[in-house]
């Protein structure tokens, strides 16, 4: 097993990590970022279904104490109660002079015809803030230069255990692209490997977004808090693409069907005045949330799926294309609890972006996850590198890989024993069932026992099999974590909707 040693380790290589591997950087210290895939080519900071991204900020002559004020208490409006109150109001200070960080290492963002920045709303949001970024290639070129800045190592491969002694933690095992194992000792480690919504079958992220940041920092001993708020958009689903329904096609009549052409919106909310309150709610934010009527809408597509049937677009009458309507998961409001340095609470540990916790609520403003990313990310190198500088006890003796559980090569599909592979599959389709809108605890139960069935038969094969599975380890404990903290939070509320204990917007009564 070989290894070598950095200052600051660095796992994920979004947004969040590449800010943060320049914040370490500008301390002095050794900075190692390590990445699955390209640099500036996956992740949600360069999805390509998005196009680009809004943020929110106050800049210049309009960070006044009462913009700034407004800001804070929309954050904690729309949060619903389960935001920090700290974390919310550094995000809030903090916002204006990180995103003019962005312009001057060249990020561009979209300009009226009067030549001032475009401005709008961003979900849930009661005011015009957020900023739009002109184009994903810019966003590309202006983060590879950030990085490039920082002068920060780069290491291809994935990591799948933390190391820790004495209740902190030293860096982690890697696994590199050519199968070989890697061990980083680092004096500070930065998770920032983004959400979990790849989890679910249907999604709008990439395929690698599976919760192992989650997964390493609850193995490792570090908690994690609010993961059962969930951004759900309504999607478009045909073949293999997915795209955002687009939701002003809600007005039009028969616009969702049914596969057998039922108007599932006047079947479902009989009341014409009623129909008409939830769509326009609808219509004023893209994720799901119970925190008003909209979810009335979202609630008359997922019983008619439950009932077996598709969801169908519509226009005047006729099917729009071949595909459905579905709920497709976006992000995670929630993570690895954090506190204002951006440390975790496993010393030595820090998380930023969508891995962390804390400045989001139960839902979150659109744009304010990409403040988070540059806030966050900041405050993680920062704090990351003064613990290194004072990291002065050395690291014991490591474990051999043999002794490691889960830590050998990942060998192919076709190499995994069939009946876990089953299992997994199977317990993955049952997460994918059970953690959309609306959830209860049955179901959330059921997908429990799924887990930890797979849970078992891999500690079984890690045993037996030369080629053990972290990925697959690492997958079932975030689904696991999810579905318990879906199981505690017995009320409805923002983007969790519990059936066994409705919103209040229930009393409309959907129809059967």
């Amino acid at each position: 097993m070989d290894s070598l040693k950095t200052d600051v380790l660095i796992i994920g290589a979004g947004a969040a990590g590449i800010r943060a591997a320049l914040a370490a950087a500008e301390q002095g210290v050794s900075v190692l970022v390590v990445t699955k895939a390209p640099l500036a080519h996956a992740g949600s900071t360069f999805s390509p279904i998005t196009r680009g991204w809004g943020i929110q900020a106050l800049i210049g002559a309009e960070r006044t104490e009462k913009n700034l004020q407004d800001f804070y208490e929309d954050i904690l409006r729309v949060g619903l109660g389960r935001c920090d109150p700290l974390l919310a109001r550094i995000l809030v200070e903090e916002s204006g002079p990180r995103l003019e960080d962005l312009m001057n290492y060249g990020m561009e963002f979209r300009k009226d015809a009067q030549g001032g920045f475009v401005r709008v709303k961003g979900c849930f949001s009661t005011y015009q803030r957020a900023f739009l970024t002109a184009d994903m290639e810019n966003i590309r070129e202006t983060f590879l230069s950030i990085f490039r800045r920082s002068g920060a190592g780069l290491l291809y491969g994935k990591a799948i255990e933390l190391h820790t002694y004495d209740g902190q933690c030293h860096g982690a095992w890697i696994r590199r692209l050519d199968g070989n194992l890697l061990m980083v000792r680092a004096g500070a480690t930065i998770i920032a490997t983004g959400g979990g919504a790849g989890l679910f079958l249907e999604n709008l992220v990439d395929k690698g977004h599976l919760g192992e940041g989650f997964a390493l920092a609850q193995a490792a001993g570090a908690e994690c808090t609010n993961l059962e708020f969930i951004q759900f958009m309504l999607g478009f689903k045909s073949g293999d693409s997915r795209e955002f329904f687009p939701l002003n096609q809600l007005l039009t009549p028969g616009v969702l069907q049914s596969e057998q052409r039922r108007d599932i919106l006047v079947e479902g909310i009989p009341d014409p005045g009623a129909r008409l309150e939830a769509i326009k709610a609808r219509q004023t934010h893209f994720p799901f949330s119970c925190r008003d009527e909209s979810g009335l809408i979202d609630l008359c597509i997922s019983k008619i799926r439950k009932e077996g049937e598709k969801v169908l677009w519509a226009e005047k009458g006729s099917i729009k294309k071949p595909g459905e309507v579905l709920h497709l998961a976006h992000a995670f409001n929630g993570g690895i609890k954090i506190n204002e340095r951006a440390e975790s609470t496993l010393p030595g540990l820090f998380a930023a972006g969508e891995s962390a916790a804390g400045p989001h609520g139960a839902d979150r403003i659109g744009g304010c996850m990409m403040t988070s990313t540059q806030v966050f990310g900041a405050r993680a190198g920062t704090h990351a590198a003064l613990r290194a500088k004072k990291a002065t006890k050395a690291h014991p003796s490591l474990k051999s890989p043999e002794s490691l559980p889960g830590a050998g090569i990942l060998g192919p599909m076709e190499a995994i024993p069939p009946d876990l592979l089953n299992l997994y599959r199977d317990a993955r389709e049952c997460f994918s069932r059970e953690l959309t809108p609306p959830r209860e605890s049955n179901g959330l139960l059921h997908c429990v026992s799924k887990i930890e069935e797979a849970q078992k038969h891999l500690e079984k094969a890690n045993k037996t099999d030369s080629s053990s599975l972290p990925d697959m380890r690492n997958a079932l404990l975030a689904m696991k974590l999810v579905c318990k903290a879906a199981l505690e939070r017995g009320e409805s509320l923002g983007s969790h909707c519990r059936s066994d204990f409705p919103p209040p917007f229930q009393n409309l009564e959907l129809s059967g």
